[in-house]
């Protein structure tokens, strides 16, 4: 389906885009250096800079690698193994905006343990269950950092 060639090539796009986009937010500020240090788009300009830079070489040396960038590195089994990591990760960060972080991880675990992992229910159940526990006592009760709630841990007195 898709070459080393195409991956890095598209790669460098988004690293350009990333870094032109850094230069263009600098733009809107100084990007010199005043007598009391460096001003507000300073940096952000040239990590711009260097980004756009370094993707227009790897580009460069890619093109030029020539019949070993060719070569297929990700076929149909490959691409499916990857959405299938990768699509509940995207399910997850939507139910954890609706449902909080603690149930959306309960509910990832269990599915990415039963289905991909091919663990028993009974396993697949107690760790998506034991993980947002723990998670819960380490960070809302050790190190009080509230985390992201949704409605079950507001209707249970924990929000």
């Amino acid at each position: 389906m898709l070459t080393r060639l195409q991956l890095e090539l598209a790669a460098c796009a988004v690293v350009f885009v990333l870094g032109s986009l850094s230069i263009l937010g600098a733009l809107e500020h100084e990007v010199g250096w005043a007598a009391d240090g460096p001003q507000a788009g300073y940096f952000p300009f040239r990590l711009g800079i260097i980004l756009v830079v370094v993707s227009l070489a790897i580009a460069a040396q890619a093109l030029m690698m020539g019949e070993r960038r060719r070569q297929l590195v990700l076929s149909r089994e490959s691409a499916r193994r990857m959405l299938g990591f990768f699509l509940p990760l995207v399910a997850y960060v939507g139910i954890a905006q609706v449902l909080g972080l603690y149930i959306a991880t309960a509910l990832y675990l269990a599915f990415v343990l039963r289905t991909m992992g091919s663990h028993p229910w009974r396993t697949s159940i107690a760790v998506a269950l034991a993980v947002p526990a723990v998670s819960w006592v380490l960070f809302e009760v050790w190190f009080t950092v509230p985390l992201l709630k949704g409605p079950v841990e507001v209707w249970l007195g924990l929000a």
